[in-house]
């Protein structure tokens, strides 16, 4: 997956448009490139690398697991 900018900034941005959304439908791929982007992050070890960039990837993979769960 390619992304413009780097994890980190991807990772905040993803996170501030899923509380943005908090209240709204969301497409399903919007939530399955969310779910990639925390993958991406993972693989590349980038979440090690800052406390910040950790925390991000956690709140994304909550609020991925609420849409989630809201959905079924």
């Amino acid at each position: 997956m390619n992304f413009v900018g780097t994890i980190h900034a991807n990772l905040r941005a993803a996170l501030q448009s899923a509380r943005r959304l908090k209240d709204s439908p969301v497409h399903p791929d919007t939530v399955e490139h969310w779910r990639r982007l925390v993958d991406a992050a993972k693989s590349e070890h980038v979440a090690m690398q800052s406390f910040r960039t950790r925390e991000l990837m956690s709140d994304l993979e909550r609020e991925i697991s609420t849409r989630k769960s809201s959905r079924e």
